[in-house]
């Protein structure tokens, strides 16, 4: 059995029992007891000290039957609010973890997302801009240019795209980037990404 799937069933059994309960998304949704990505795991669950047991068993079971070691100086717990300073104390100790107040980012991309949707989609055109400042257009073969928007620049958005919809100015701005490089600073607009 693959060591993550291990893990995983562990988990979502632990859900299915009801001796964890996730985060909802909404109000909707289904409960979200843990997400995976690669070696980073995020896992939710109610501030009581049983589901943090049954956490700690969980994964101290995983280790005993992987081999491999939970790094806890890498690990860190963050709360809702409305935790009392004490809980959050208990929690913080029985899993050896530091606390941290917000995680602003997941993957390279935000957790949260307020009403100013402009200004955390900002960081897109930030890395955009960055990029396009490091290549020398005039230096660049019209083939050349095409090959770095169509096989870098347009990437740089994709992820975010598939899991976010993005505010129209933001692609319009890239795309404004992309026309200015592709034409050499002040030439007709082109379109890059669409």
């Amino acid at each position: 059995m693959c060591r993550g799937l291990f893990h995983f069933n562990l988990l979502s059994k632990a859900a299915n029992e009801g001796l964890i309960h996730g985060a909802r998304v909404c109000r909707s949704a289904l409960r979200v007891s843990h997400l995976f990505f690669a070696d980073d795991s995020i896992l939710f669950t109610r501030v009581t000290l049983q589901e943090c047991f049954v956490v700690t068993d969980i994964l101290s079971t995983y280790e005993r039957a992987s081999g491999q070691k939970i790094n806890f100086n890498k690990s860190e717990v963050s709360f809702s609010k409305k935790v009392t300073s004490c809980r959050r104390a208990e929690i913080r100790d029985l899993f050896g973890v530091r606390e941290v107040v917000k995680h602003d980012k997941y993957l390279g991309l935000p957790t949260v997302i307020g009403r100013s949707k402009k200004m955390v989609f900002a960081v897109l055109k930030e890395r955009v801009w960055k990029k396009l400042q490091g290549w020398k257009e005039k230096l660049l073969s019209r083939a050349g240019k095409e090959v770095l928007l169509k096989s870098v620049i347009q990437s740089i958005p994709t992820y975010m795209i598939s899991l976010f919809a993005l505010p129209e100015g933001i692609l319009d701005d890239i795309n404004s980037m992309c026309a200015r490089f592709w034409w050499g600073l002040g030439g007709p607009s082109a379109k890059c990404i669409g």
